[in-house]
């Protein structure tokens, strides 16, 4: 699989904001130490992990959508946790 140099970047940040939109109305304004939005972001990219292994070894199940969609909410995270540390206010 070939890397698409974020050609699609403009679709891909709109599906990023919308999953932001869809975190905050379900957990709201979120307020963690640094180790337990690791520990966020782990779960995400394990899930994201385990839709890859699904499309290599389950020829049966369409997994692109799920592997979207788990690689757009790890994306989400680590973009907020990036966010957080540049604008020094992670004490907050």
């Amino acid at each position: 699989m070939k890397d698409k140099c974020l050609r699609n970047l403009y679709e891909l940040t709109k599906m990023v904001a919308k999953e932001n939109d869809r975190q905050l109305d379900k957990w709201g304004v979120q307020n963690h130490d640094p180790a337990m939005w690791l520990t966020i972001t782990a779960e995400e990219f394990g899930e994201m992990a385990r839709a890859i292994l699904a499309n290599e070894f389950d020829v049966n199940e369409d997994t692109a959508p799920n592997i979207v969609k788990e690689a757009i909410q790890t994306a989400t995270l680590c973009l907020k946790i990036a966010e957080m540390f540049s604008d020094n206010n992670f004490q907050e």
